[in-house]
């Protein structure tokens, strides 16, 4: 497994593996189902302020992310997953000029142009977005989100078709849709397989870029340097040194933007903190802890009390004076003990023949309405 970690990687201790871009892009791949399950649990409190954001999720998710991925694409040069597992997107033109003059981690990396993070955007949150839809719509024509089934559906449509009535848009509508349903399997079995391509030639080092889209950008994927950290601290701290309170209380804008940034920042560190507490509720509430402590004898404080003991009848069998002994036949110790739903135990053979000839407990005169059915043997010690 370390082999395959590092597969790839030993030309250039700052080209990551295939198995860390694959870990980031799933985490990247969470965090739309982590909000939107946020989202409804929330809306069911505030029905009137959050039931909108609900119904609209792709839209408010991808606002959202623009947001978050514009805030690290400028300030850390990589998008929030990526960030995450400490990596870094760098331009290609840049690494081919530098690969001849000087060590990669001598310097730290330049920052993303405007135009690489506007690209960088467009493919991380517009491309997922736009395949969202389509996937959406794709499953609303193609009868899984109909009542109708494909044969049903097609039957009307060929009928709307064939009627001179109606009109020339909506047959032109019938016919994209149809082309549509016939095109978009292809196109996505071309997204996918084009991303399985480049990561299988990536973890064999036939190519930089472990997508086709990184591929179009001319951006690649690297870990971070020492000098990366270091270049970001100096710039945070020389912009705390500038935002002097005086200042951001002259300029409501620049605070409201520090403060937004500062949230942002923190997201790395509430996710893996939110990973914790909510494994720490799924073992508390697993153990007994949750269902409550212990007392003094060992004895959990929610132990459900045994029923209340049965009274001999007057008209059963008396009970012997000695314990371990069989009322009917006062055998000592009771041979094969065997217990009546009454909880009163009596030697196997003696419940056996009383039961099957008058269907009661000896003692107790309570019915026994299944019979020796109801005969429960014991396999501990009765004393």
């Amino acid at each position: 497994m370390e082999f395959m970690s590092a597969l790839g990687s030993q030309e250039d201790a700052y080209r990551p593996s295939l198995f860390e871009l694959v870990a980031q892009e799933k985490l990247k791949d969470l965090l739309q189902p982590a909000v939107q399950y946020i989202l409804a649990i929330y809306a069911q409190r505030y029905p009137r302020l959050l039931l909108r954001l609900v119904n609209n999720h792709e839209e408010f998710y991808a606002i959202l992310m623009l947001l978050v991925e514009r805030h690290y694409l400028k300030e850390w040069g990589g998008s929030f997953a990526e960030n995450f597992y400490g990596l870094k997107r760098v331009s290609t033109s840049h690494l081919d000029n530098i690969k001849f003059t000087s060590p990669i981690n001598s310097q730290s990396s330049p920052s993303l142009t405007t135009t690489e993070i506007s690209k960088s955007l467009l493919v991380l949150v517009g491309l997922p977005y736009v395949k969202g839809r389509l996937d959406l719509f794709y499953q609303k024509v193609s009868g899984n989100g109909s009542i109708l089934g494909d044969n049903e559906q097609e039957e009307l449509e060929n009928e709307e078709l064939q009627n001179t009535e109606t009109k020339a848009s909506r047959k032109l509508m019938i016919r994209l849709i149809r082309l549509f349903k016939k095109v978009y399997p292809i196109i996505n079995l071309l997204y996918y397989g084009s991303n399985l391509a480049y990561n299988v030639a990536y973890l064999f080092g036939k190519t930089r870029y472990y997508t086709p889209w990184l591929h179009l950008l001319g951006l690649q994927v690297q870990r971070m340097s020492m000098n990366d950290y270091r270049a970001h601290y100096d710039k945070s701290t020389s912009a705390l040194q500038s935002n002097t309170p005086f200042s951001l209380i002259k300029s409501p804008m620049s605070a409201i933007s520090t403060v937004f940034s500062k949230l942002i920042e923190f997201l790395k560190v509430l996710l893996p903190m939110s990973i914790f507490f909510f494994k720490f509720l799924e073992w508390w509430y697993s153990s007994e802890f949750s269902r409550g402590g212990s007392n003094q004898d060992g004895d959990t404080e929610n132990v459900i009390p045994p029923p209340d003991k049965i009274k001999p009848d007057s008209r059963g069998t008396k009970l012997p004076s000695t314990a371990n002994t069989c009322p009917l036949c006062l055998a000592s110790p009771i041979n094969n003990p065997t217990a009546l739903p009454s909880g009163y135990v009596y030697c196997y053979t003696c419940a056996y023949h009383y039961v099957e000839e008058y269907k009661r407990c000896p003692v107790t005169w309570i019915k026994v309405h299944n019979g020796t059915e109801d005969l429960t043997k014991l396999y501990a010690d009765v004393m």
